[in-house]
């Protein structure tokens, strides 16, 4: 009897994991998730602790906050090539003065990040599906990063918006 009866509690357990693998074959179908992307027509890029001056930094988002995006790259880049300097306006004590422009510097490093955080403005501004022949610059924020070690960190913040055709 006893034997008997391991035998008949063994299939019903076998019974209860078939029982139980069909269940999770035959799973409930999941509903999708959509995401809704907002309706907005501006995108903004952040770059946290660049290894830049503030200074520097404010002196190049003053010079190209208002410009469309093809001018602002070509800016940069040229700064960066050392064939088009940086007018200094705020902070320019004891800096040169450069032809056509009057105090001013090419600061390369603080251009290549500043370039950085805009290519990633325009992406997320593909994102949003915004036309990126209207964008423009409308804001860059900088400010000083908090730091525990000496030197100069930098926050930026690059906000682009598209142009309103009327």
């Amino acid at each position: 009897m006893s034997n008997q009866k391991l035998l008949a509690r063994e299939e019903k357990i076998k019974e209860k994991i078939s029982k139980k693998k069909e269940e999770k074959k035959v799973e409930k179908p999941k509903k999708k998730v959509e995401v809704k992307k907002p309706k907005t027509n501006k995108a903004k890029a952040r770059g946290t602790f660049l290894p830049i001056s503030v200074k520097v930094a404010t002196e190049i988002g003053r010079e190209i906050k208002g410009m469309k995006i093809e001018k602002a790259r070509n800016f940069l880049k040229k700064v960066v090539d050392m064939k088009l300097p940086v007018p200094y306006k705020r902070y320019n004590k004891d800096v040169p003065h450069q032809k056509t422009v009057g105090p001013g510097r090419f600061p390369k490093k603080v251009a290549r990040h500043m370039l950085n955080v805009l290519e990633s403005a325009v992406s997320n501004a593909k994102y949003f599906e915004l036309n990126e022949n209207d964008l423009f610059i409308k804001e860059v924020r900088t400010e000083m990063a908090v730091s525990r070690k000496k030197g100069k960190y930098t926050n930026v913040e690059i906000t682009v918006q598209e142009k309103v055709k009327e």
